[in-house]
Order: C-alpha cells, then structure tokens, then sequence
C-alpha cells in the first residue's frame, strides 16, 4: 500500500482547524498511578477480603501431615501431601468449579452447626481405588459420563473415613469435635451445605502418588465457626503431638471411669454416750433437718449438690436439685 504523504497546505489546514475548534482533538487517558486512587467496578461489590487466619492455617497443617501418614499406610506406598494456601471463596462460586462427577463427602463437626464438604477429585477417586486394588494408580481413566460403582464407593468411604479421623485430630488442640459422616453426593447441585453467596474456607490438598496427581479439598463455611472465631484470627499458641493427644484422651477416658465414693447426709444429732448404750431397736432418733428441706451431697468427702429425698422405682432416690459453687458456704 503506497504511503501518503500531507502536503503543506494541507497541513495548515489541519492546524489551523485544530486550533478554531473545528477538529477535535482526541482526548488523553487519565493516568490514575499518580493521582492516589485506584479504579473501583461498582458492578462487582461481591469481592472478599482475604483474611489471615493463623489458628487455621496451624489446622490445616497438622491436617495434612496426619492425612499423609494415613493415606500411606492404608495404600502402603509412599505418597507426598502438600497444601495450598488457605483462600475464602463464595460457596456458589467454589460449586461452579467442582466438574460432574465429583465425590462429595458431606460431614458435621459437632458442636459446630451446619455442615461442611470435602471433595476428592475424581482422578484421584479412581487412582486411590486402583491403589486399594492392587494397581498402580497411574492409568488414565475415563472420567466424564461415568458415575462411581458400588466397589468404587466403598473403597471411597474407607478413605473418607481415614479423612475425617485425620480431621478430629488436627482441631483436638484447639477444639475438640465430633466430626460424623453425614452422606455422600456426585453432582455439586445436591451438595449444599450453605446458601451460595455464603463465604467458605477453602483448604486444597495436592495428593502425589508418584506419576499420580489429584486433590482433596475441605469446604467449611465461615458461618458454622462463629463460636470459635476470634480464637482462630490468633497465633496458634501451641501445638500438640499425636501422641500427646492419645495420652490426653487416656487420661480423661480413665477419669470419667473412676470409681469414686457419693454420700447423701440425711441429717445430724448429738447424742449422749449413755443414751447410745441403751438404745433399743425401733428408738427414734430427731434429726436435724425437716422432711422437705433439701440434702447436701457429697462427692468425695467434698460437698458438691443439694438434692431432695424420694423413691424412684421402689428405691429410695435423691433428685438433684442445683449444683454447690461453694462447698464452705451454705
């Protein structure tokens, strides 16, 4: 294409247009690094912000490394488990990403509501499944247009299992839980524990079994951790040992099974030594306490509830009444 080159009249022209306001003169865009202001979209006001959580990063850790001990004894081979920075995510927004299959194992952690998910990714279901069979867990499957067979799922459930004791474990330290295996789902529609504009806790596990890559990810919304919260925005102040949690679990086990002595004192009296020589069966001695005022009882030798006399079942019963804050005062 030949070029064309403006002549000076032209040129002039063009001037002096520019300059009577005839032609406009393109405008420049605003540079907005030297102005102290970043550009805002108002359209999206959906945006979260990232917040640090050490507690739960702690968590996280002691998480992985009991679920790569598990995983490597229950598939006897040795794997490497390594973590992905936490991230908190829309719950609406996480669905959207999960592919179909997916295996959705949704759980409790009591005492917290709600529910919670993980999911395992499907090429590593049918890597681990190979695994527990005897294979390799390096053949390329077939993933789309299938669901997980019956063997498939139980093999499934054996590791969700491991997983979810895994999950106790790491929040002993700084909550005890009850974590309870509540169903398991394929299509992310039928998983949801929350309302999709809900923030969840997005902790990904990368599972590398040799030639072998998958995923495990945890999905905890924020709203079932309200109690604990503060707790987990503050510096993991220790962190315990598996073996220092087992010894810990003894410990309490064996306390709640301790036998220890409880007395109910009916009432008191004084009574002279020659009286007691001489009592006869069927004297009546005088208590006292009436009848209707309530009974301290003694746990220990240490006074621990007030209660009222009665018969339960034909046998003589106390019924605690209210707890003693302070066994020296009445």
């Amino acid at each position: 294409m030949a070029e064309q080159i403006l002549s000076q009249d032209e040129v002039d022209a063009l001037l002096k247009g520019i300059s009577g306001g005839e032609i406009e003169e393109p405008e420049e865009a605003a540079e907005t690094d030297g102005l102290g202001y970043t550009p805002y979209d108002f359209t999206r006001q959906q945006r979260i912000v990232q917040t640090r959580m050490p507690a739960m990063d702690a968590i996280s850790d002691a998480f992985m490394r009991s679920m790569r001990n598990s995983l490597a004894s229950a598939l006897r081979r040795i794997l490497d488990v390594t973590a992905v920075p936490m991230e908190l995510e829309r719950f609406g927004a996480f669905v959207r990403t999960l592919p179909v299959p997916s295996s959705l194992q949704i759980f409790k952690m009591a005492p917290f509501r709600g529910h919670a998910l993980i999911v395992l990714e499907p090429r590593l279901v049918f890597n681990l499944v190979e695994s527990f069979l005897g294979g390799s867990g390096s053949r390329n499957v077939r993933i789309e247009g299938r669901d997980f067979t019956a063997i498939e799922q139980r093999l499934i459930r054996r590791v969700v299992n491991l997983l979810l004791t895994d999950m106790e474990k790491a929040w002993y330290s700084l909550q005890p839980l009850k974590v309870q295996y509540v169903r398991s789902e394929i299509n992310p529609q039928f998983a949801k524990i929350c309302q999709p504009e809900d923030v969840v806790i997005i902790n990904r596990y990368e599972v590398d079994m040799d030639r072998a890559v998958g995923s495990i990810t945890t999905c905890i919304p924020m709203s079932n951790l309200e109690s604990v919260r503060n707790r987990l925005m503050t510096t993991f102040q220790r962190e315990q040992s598996e073996e220092d949690i087992a010894i810990q679990r003894t410990i309490t086990e064996n306390i709640k099974n301790a036998e220890v002595e409880f007395k109910v004192e009916l009432g008191r009296t004084t009574v002279p030594a020659r009286e007691i020589i001489n009592l006869q069966v069927g004297d009546t001695l005088t208590l006292d306490r009436r009848t209707d005022e309530q009974l301290p009882v003694f746990v220990a030798s240490k006074r621990k509830y007030m209660a009222t006399p009665g018969v339960h079942r034909k046998n003589n019963a106390v019924l605690i009444k209210k707890k003693v804050l302070d066994p020296n005062r009445d």
